[in-house]
């Protein structure tokens, strides 16, 4: 069972395994939502590592982004990170 801290609205989450003290970020957001087609969560993946990685560890597959912080806090502000850049493309 996790436990989710937080859904973005651009489609992605961050939530925890009761179990576990990684918490997971994971989605995948949509083109109306990043102005980018992305052809794989690894493209996207890859994005975001260019613009805004910073101490998140990675481990995406081919249909899923996938990333891990050590804490909640860190993971909220990286998926906010990636929704203001996003935001500003949009724009």
């Amino acid at each position: 069972m996790s436990i989710t801290h937080y859904k973005s609205p651009s489609g992605l989450e961050v939530f925890q395994f009761e179990d576990s003290d990684t918490i997971h970020i994971t989605g995948n957001p949509p083109t109306k939502y990043t102005s980018i087609e992305f052809e794989s969560a690894y493209d996207f993946e890859e994005y975001v590592k260019d613009k805004i990685d910073d101490g998140i560890e990675f481990d995406s597959e081919y249909c899923q982004f996938f990333a891990y912080a050590k804490t909640k806090e860190r993971a909220i502000e990286f998926v906010k990170n990636i929704e203001n850049w996003f935001d500003k493309i949009r724009k």
